[in-house]
């Protein structure tokens, strides 16, 4: 499988219907950038930032949600702060009078931003665990074909294969934008090391795989990461934050 080519973006974005751009992006937790960030948060934001009971949590979240607000700034030439979003009845946000779209995810010390013009879009990243009971987990939400073929995979493999798995469903969960209500046993993704990205199958509607693209994502080479994409002939663009650049 071809690793990504992150790269820095250059000064002026155009996003078009075709794009699905993925910013990658280290949490840096300094006193800077943590107040740099929440500066531009909402209330709510700031609220539900603290509710998190470790400082380091409640950091990564303001950085994460911070910089999304700048991504998006940056595309629609506004000020971040102004920036209003709103959420369906599944919690999944959106950009109040906008046609672009966006999926957040942040595990550990990263967090992916996946943004589209027109698209439904997910993206989710999680740091590779030792020691989970993977087997366990897998039985409760994979699907059977994707329980069968773990077990099929040398020990050594299987938990890479597991958190490859849990991300390119909770990618696709994530951009349908139905939360739990669309169950992850109902879709069937691709998982084995080296296989390509893919949704082999959805139920009860067996067409519904065919209107979508996965790709998958490293972060870093501890984290698994994957993308999913409604629609095929994608054009995406994987791109490092540079604070330097946008704020």
């Amino acid at each position: 499988m071809q690793k990504n080519n992150w790269t820095p973006p250059p000064d002026t974005l155009k996003l078009e219907s075709n794009h699905a751009d993925v910013w990658r992006l280290s949490l840096d937790l300094s006193n800077d950038s943590v107040k740099s960030n929440e500066s531009t948060l909402s209330e709510d934001e700031e609220k539900r930032a603290d509710h998190f009971h470790f400082e380091v949590d409640k950091n990564r979240f303001i950085v994460a949600h911070g910089v999304l607000r700048k991504i998006l700034g940056h595309y629609l030439h506004c000020d971040p702060a102004e920036l209003t979003f709103s959420l369906n009845q599944y919690g999944k946000p959106s950009l109040v009078n906008s046609a672009v779209e966006f999926n957040l995810s942040h595990s550990g010390d990263f967090a992916l931003i996946a943004v589209t013009q027109g698209r439904k879009v997910g993206v989710d990243v999680e740091r590779i665990r030792q020691g989970i009971s993977s087997h366990v987990i897998a039985q409760q939400y994979f699907s059977k074909s994707e329980v069968a073929e773990l077990q099929s995979l040398p020990l050594q493999q299987r938990e890479r294969a597991f958190f490859t798995c849990w991300t390119r469903k909770e990618a696709y969960i994530k951009a349908q934008g139905l939360g739990l209500s669309l169950p992850l046993e109902s879709f069937d993704v691709s998982l084995a090391p080296g296989q390509p990205a893919i949704l082999r199958a959805t139920r009860p509607d067996p067409q519904e795989s065919a209107r979508w693209t996965l790709l998958s994502l490293e972060a870093d080479p501890n984290y698994a990461g994957a993308l999913a994409v409604e629609g095929r002939g994608v054009d995406f663009r994987l791109w490092n934050w540079n604070p330097g650049i946008h704020d």
